[in-house]
């Protein structure tokens, strides 16, 4: 039971990290933030809230929202 329960976690993070970039939403970057190579990313939560957070200049704003994530991307290749 145990490996049956583990098999379906990890083909469903498999199927999460396959159709990610399809479930990805835009975020929009405004402005620079507090610092020179800062800025603040912004996107609609699934509640209809906005959800605000800093990344670097160089670093996509990424947002998940099947897994209801807001991150950073890494610098060269985007959000993964």
């Amino acid at each position: 039971m145990i490996r049956v329960f583990a098999l379906l976690s990890f083909l469903v993070l498999a199927a999460a990290l396959a159709f990610g970039p399809s479930l990805m939403a835009p975020a929009v970057a405004q402005g620079s933030g507090s610092g020179s190579g800062v800025k603040v990313c912004k996107a609609k939560t699934p509640q209809g809230k906005i959800k605000k957070w800093r990344c670097g200049k160089d670093q996509a704003c990424c947002v998940n929202s099947f897994l209801n994530t807001y991150s950073c991307g890494i610098p060269g290749l985007g959000c993964l």
